[in-house]
Order: structure tokens, then sequence, then C-alpha cells
């Protein structure tokens, strides 16, 4: 069975939240019970991350960079105490930060690229770099092994993160945030989450990549620009999806976990895009590998060579092929662009001329990631300019109702949040309780009255 099929899921879920409210249910009946109950929440979620990981294929490698991960903060903590050996824990972490890369790359040239997407190493190997630098800093302790492994291993934030500090991690106590508020709020995401990736990413994915594999003289530019909209919605959805349902499932378990996207598409200059996209993703590049992308700094040639190299990285964390490069070039130039006067500019032009702008530049840039090669960008750019003709029969084709209905909520849902919709989700969560509860209460109904009807149904046959 896949780890990631609907059976799978339900059966490893629906086990999981039984098991874990029940540990944490004992949590009020004493110091005592209340320090078990939390050990055990937190030795329930690291076998739980263990299950999943093992579904990867590629278990080995994953325990292998965590334990050594593990071993190097520990080493790095003592070379950095009184009397250590500064340099030597440099080298520590150097090699130790080597590993994990290498381990990513490894996974990353054997397996293809949505899977890859699925599985959530990058997280992972996120978490373990910003630990064993958090440690070298001094900004994380190494007395807390439980607590250690099960933030390497956490598995809710797979695969789209958010990506977690340690010390925010540490810090949280599930025992007292889990109730039936936060499961409800949780439950929402989820729901939220789930229905971004599964009924409107891979709808919008469909079409995408028919139109992206269509031989020149086909690409018109009704095509053209429908492709472009399809894979800029789906790849919001899809990344945006996979954070709303971590979140969610954390929320569920007692963790908060900050926001990774803040519609991003509602922005109206390049930098605030950025800083509104993967933002967790953005804010560790800034702080572990000294890559800004969308920050305030002063404009310098080796800055803008941090800000292709952190783009480049960006779009190898989407999965994506070897236009890498080309892509990094063309948002860091905007980036640079916008530092150096154009930024400004906008900001003297009305409001809905700035949003088209940055719509413009963000579609013309996924194109380019997604076309694959420079060639490929070149070709489904022109076939968006009108050059291989203006209309064509592949656009009203895959234009169904259905894909109608999936780009309508697309570009509602990526768009400006409705102030009136805020003020209905403090209902929607009250009633995914009563719906929780109904079910709940439905389902012992059913299997007691089964169970009575069974035991009079045997008390009938022995009195015959």
């Amino acid at each position: 069975m896949r780890f990631d099929s609907p059976l799978f899921a339900l059966e490893f879920w629906s086990g999981l939240l039984a098991l874990y409210f029940l540990i944490l249910s004992v949590s009020g009946y004493g110091p005592r019970l209340a320090r078990w109950a939390a050990g055990g929440s937190a030795g329930l979620l690291l076998a739980a991350g263990l299950v999943f990981i093992n579904r990867t294929g590629f278990a080995w490698l994953i325990l292998g960079s965590t334990a050594f991960t593990f071993v190097a903060a520990e080493a790095i903590g003592r070379l950095r105490g009184p009397g250590g050996r500064p340099r030597l824990s440099q080298g520590v972490l150097v090699a130790a930060i080597a590993v994990n890369v290498a381990a990513l790359a490894i996974m990353r040239r054997a397996i293809e690229g949505p899977t890859f997407v699925a599985i959530g190493v990058t997280v992972l190997a996120a978490h373990a770099i910003a630990y064993l630098v958090d440690v070298f800093r001094g900004d994380a302790p190494t007395r807390r092994p439980l607590t250690t492994v099960l933030y390497l291993l956490h598995f809710p934030v797979m695969p789209g993160g958010p990506i977690l500090r340690y010390r925010d991690f540490e810090s949280q106590e599930p025992d007292r945030v889990a109730g039936l508020a936060a499961f409800t709020y949780g439950m929402r995401r989820v729901m939220i989450g789930l229905v971004k990736v599964f009924f409107v990413a891979r709808a919008l994915g469909r079409p995408a990549d028919t139109i992206f594999a269509l031989p020149p003289v086909r690409l018109t530019a009704d095509a053209a620009w429908l492709g472009a909209v399809c894979v800029s919605l789906q790849l919001y959805f899809q990344w945006s999806g996979y954070a709303d349902t971590a979140i969610g499932v954390g929320r569920m378990l007692g963790f908060r976990y900050p926001e990774n996207f803040r519609r991003p598409y509602t922005a109206q200059s390049v930098r605030d895009f950025w800083r509104q996209w993967n933002i967790t993703a953005m804010t560790w590049l800034r702080d572990y590998l000294y890559l800004p992308i969308a920050g305030r700094d002063a404009p310098t040639p080796r800055l803008f060579a941090n800000i292709i190299i952190g783009f480049a990285m960006v779009g190898l964390w989407h999965g994506v092929g070897p236009n890498v490069l080309v892509w990094s070039v063309y948002s860091g130039t905007w980036l640079s662009l916008e530092a150096v006067g154009l930024g400004a500019a906008l900001e003297r032009l009305w409001a809905p001329v700035r949003h088209l702008y940055l719509l413009l530049v963000v579609i013309v840039g996924w194109v380019i990631l997604r076309a694959g090669t420079a060639g490929g960008a070149l070709v489904f750019l022109q076939g968006m300019a009108g050059l291989h003709g203006v209309s064509g029969v592949v656009a009203p084709r895959l234009l169904t109702p259905f894909l109608w209905l999936v780009l309508g909520v697309g570009i509602v849902g990526a768009g400006p949040l409705v102030p009136w919709i805020s003020r209905w989700r403090v209902t929607l969560d009250a009633v995914t309780a009563g719906v929780l509860m109904m079910i709940t209460a439905t389902t012992l109904f059913v299997w007691r009255g089964w169970e009575i009807a069974a035991s009079a149904f045997r008390t009938l046959r022995v009195r015959r």
C-alpha cells in the first residue's frame, strides 16, 4: 500500500489520533501522569514519523543522516563549551551539513520530481541544518534527546513545510494546547489544504501538462496563456495546500506552526511577492545560508549573486529541472531593478497597475521554470505573444465547464481575502465541532446498538 494512498491515510491517522488523545487524556490526573503523557505522546509521534519515513523507500538514508546529525550536534555542543575547540567544532558543523546535503542530493537524483516533493526530505534536511547551526551558535541546547529527534523527524510538516525553528518547537506544550477548539480549527485547515491539493492543483495540472507538451505550431496565444495561468495557480495551491494541511495536523496534535503563505498573488511588487511566498523557507535561506531574497539590503554585486543562489535553491525545492538557473537570473534581475529605482517608481503608480506588473512578472517566471529548458521557455513565451497564432482548437477543447469552475475557484481563492469571510470562520469551526461530535455519537450509538442487538439475539437462541 502506498504511503499516500487514501486507505493508508485513513488507517494511519485514525489510529494515531486515537492513541495520541488516549495518552494525553491522563495528563490531568497529577504531575507524574502529566510527565508520562508528555513523554508518551512525543514517543508516539516519533514512532509515527518512523512509520511514515519507512514508506518512502529511503528510510535507511534518512535515519542515517538523522543519527549523524544528532551525534554531530552533541559533539559541536561539547566542543563549543568552556575549554573546547571552536575550530574543530566548525569543522564538525561543515561535515554534518555536507552529509545532509549529500543525502538530499542522492534522493533528488534517485526520485522523480512529484514523488521527491511528496516525501518531504527537503524539509527534514532544512531542519537538520537549522538545528546544527543553532547548536553551533548556542541558540539550541542538546539536553533533550527525545525532543531533538522528534524535531529532526517531525513528519506533520512533510512535504511542504512550514520549516520550524528548534527553539520554537521545543517551547511548545501539546498537552495544554490540544483540545476540541484546536482540533476543529485543525480539521478545517486540513480540509482546506486537501481541497487545494487534490481538487484545485491536480485539476489545473492536467491541462498545464497538455499545453506545455504541445508542439510550437499548435501553441497559439489562447492555449499558451491558459497553460501559464494554470501552472501559476497550480504551484500556489499545491504548496499552500501542503502548508495548510501541515498547520491543521499540527494544531490537531497541539502544535502551532507559523503561516507559510500570505496570499502572494495580491502583492504589488516582486519583493513583496517573495515576502509572502513560502515564508519560512525564505526566512531559513536568510538566517542559515545568508541568502536574502526579499530583504531590504543595499544592492551590491555580491548581494545579486546571493539572490541568484537563493532563487536556485527555491527552484530546486519545487522539484523542477535544468532551467532553474535561467529562472534564478530572471527573478533576481527583477528584484535588483526594484532595489535600484524601479520599486520607488512603482509606488507612484496606480495600485491596479502595480498588481498587473507583478502578475506578469511572476507568470512569465513560472513559465520559464516550468518549461524546463531555455529554448522551450522561449517558444512558450512566443506563443503567449501570439507569434504562433492567436487562437486554435486546444484551448476551447480544454476549457470544459469543470475547468472553468476550477479556474474560478482558483482565482477567487488566490485573490484578496473578502472581509466578510473572516467573520464566518468561528461559525465554521463550531459547525465542524458539531459535525465531529455528531459523527462520533452516531458511530458509538450504532456500534453499541449492534452489540446490544447481537447480545439479545444470542440470548434468545440460548433460551430456545
